[in-house]
């Protein structure tokens, strides 16, 4: 059974006669009754009989229609999707995440590609600070979204965007109600950092710009460093995405040093032969430079702060 059988048998009850369904499909009428022939024959059934009127379907006939229409439809959607997945206009992204997605220039990144690309879903998928690396090369996710400092040599990416550094203090701290602060001003303080700490790229990021401060790793996420934080042990340094969060109990004051930020890059496979990932890559790519205020990474290593 073939699909131009349906679709001839369709059109010849439609049309009430072989003559007007031949000439509409552009066909003899000897070519379009031999395949409604060999239709019945593989069914077993009289599809159509002749009438004074013209050609009206047979009670089988009127039953087969009613499959043959939902089969012609899906065969039709599944051809658009396929067709429009192929351009890279269907399907679903997974993305990666390690800070919080809410830095304005990656809202106007996301809000523009939902706008443009309404077919395609991006799925956010957070697997903690030091397993971003393995989903994406076990890939769990397309494409991932990685601070500089934590890239590693064999990732291909491209920034996307500077997180501006903010310290992070607890209510009562003799800096608390400062508009800014610089560097110095967080010498020689207890500064925690979450698991991702534990990486030397990580630890030399925020050691190069408080050589004095106190280093504590605690094997913890960030929402529980914050917390040992507002309890009093320390200060940290976070993005200032977390500052939307509104911890009570804690002061977030932006440090005013060019230093002060956190690049932020968009990691994938370069294998990949996904359309989807690569208009996705390609609009990023395209989008983002502009907002990021170093030049895009390339052949940038990850041991050197590119905002340094």
């Amino acid at each position: 059974m073939h699909l131009t059988e349906l679709r001839y048998l369709l059109t010849v009850i439609e049309a009430g006669s072989f003559g007007r369904a031949a000439q509409s499909l552009h066909l003899q009428v000897s070519t379009l009754s031999r395949a409604i022939s060999r239709l019945e024959d593989r069914l077993g059934v009289t599809l159509l009989e002749r009438t004074p009127a013209g050609i009206r379907a047979t009670a089988s006939g009127r039953l087969a229609t009613r499959y043959i229409r939902r089969v012609l439809h899906e065969t039709h959607a599944m051809e658009d999707t396929l067709a429009r997945g192929s351009l890279g206009e269907t399907g679903e992204i997974r993305l990666g995440l390690h800070l919080p997605p809410i830095s304005p220039v990656l809202m106007a990144l996301l809000r523009e590609w939902r706008m443009s690309y309404p077919g395609v879903i991006v799925a956010p998928c957070e697997f903690g600070e030091e397993s971003l690396h393995a989903v994406l090369a076990g890939r769990r996710v397309d494409v991932a979204l990685i601070p500089d400092c934590l890239l590693q040599n064999h990732e291909t990416a491209v920034r996307v965007y500077a997180e501006p550094l903010v310290a992070v203090l607890p209510a009562g701290h003799h800096l608390v109600g400062q508009n800014m602060l610089h560097w110095a001003s967080l010498e020689n303080e207890i500064l925690l950092l979450g698991a991702s700490g534990k990486g030397a790229i990580c630890r030399d990021f925020y050691m190069a710009r408080l050589p004095g401060a106190r280093l504590h790793i605690l094997e913890a996420s960030i929402l529980s460093v914050l917390a040992f934080v507002r309890a009093g042990f320390g200060i940290t340094i976070a993005a200032q995405a977390y500052s939307a969060l509104k911890f009570p109990g804690l002061a977030f004051v932006p440090i005013d040093e060019d230093t002060a930020c956190l690049p932020v890059s968009l990691a994938w496979r370069p294998e990949s032969e996904d359309p989807v990932i690569g208009k996705f890559v390609a609009f990023v790519r395209g989008r983002a430079a502009p907002h990021s205020h170093t030049p895009p990474l390339a052949a940038t290593s990850p041991f050197q702060c590119p905002c340094s």
